[in-house]
């Protein structure tokens, strides 16, 4: 079997997203308590629409809600809305049945809050 280095680099980040380290791992990301993610991801003031560029708060809010309410381990809470956040992401809203295309607007952050319930 061949396979190209950018599919095998793909799957790779994906796994690395889900935090496992075999596939049946990580088809489930892990879920954490409400009551830890309450104390570590403090409500953001505001929820705005924010995407792969975005950086600030409100990012920061989001990371820490995929990291730690929706278990995507390998998403670092650092207020840049990069590659990986945006993977962790578009798996989240197709865990939700929000639309899958990597933007957090009304829809994502009311799936990504569930998680945390």
């Amino acid at each position: 079997m061949n396979i190209k280095p950018a599919a095998l680099s793909a799957a790779t980040v994906l796994l690395l997203v889900l935090g496992a380290s075999d596939p049946a791992a990580g088809a489930e990301p892990a879920r954490y308590g409400t009551a830890a993610v309450a104390a570590d991801c403090p409500e953001a003031q505001s929820h705005p629409e924010i995407r792969r560029g975005s950086t600030g708060t409100a990012v920061r809010h989001a990371q820490c809600m995929l990291n730690k309410g929706a278990g995507y381990i390998n998403v670092e809470i650092d207020g840049i809305f990069g590659r990986i956040t945006e993977i962790a992401t578009k798996d989240a809203q197709g865990r939700c049945g929000a639309d899958v295309d990597g933007i957090i607007g009304p829809d994502t952050w009311r799936c990504l809050h569930a998680f945390n319930q």
